[in-house]
């Protein structure tokens, strides 16, 4: 279990990198230096620092509704 929470960890910090370098990336874009390109640009950001802070620390668990062998007896 530990494995796939460190691979889980780098795959997120793999993805911030990657949005970040497509993000400097897209600035040297001649159409950037247009005030529609800056407002794009801005609006990608946003949504992409957005979604990072209100979903990064959602876990999702392979079978929840299994019960955990502590807690079998007390059914």
């Amino acid at each position: 279990m530990r494995g796939i929470t460190r691979l889980l960890r780098a795959w997120r910090i793999a993805l911030a990198i990657l949005l970040l370098t497509a993000l400097l990336w897209l600035t040297t874009d001649p159409h950037s230096q247009t005030p529609a390109g800056v407002l794009g640009l801005f609006g990608f950001s946003l949504f992409i620092s957005l979604g990072f802070i209100l979903f990064g620390q959602q876990r999702l668990y392979a079978n929840p509704s299994a019960t955990k062998p502590e807690d079998q007896h007390l059914a």
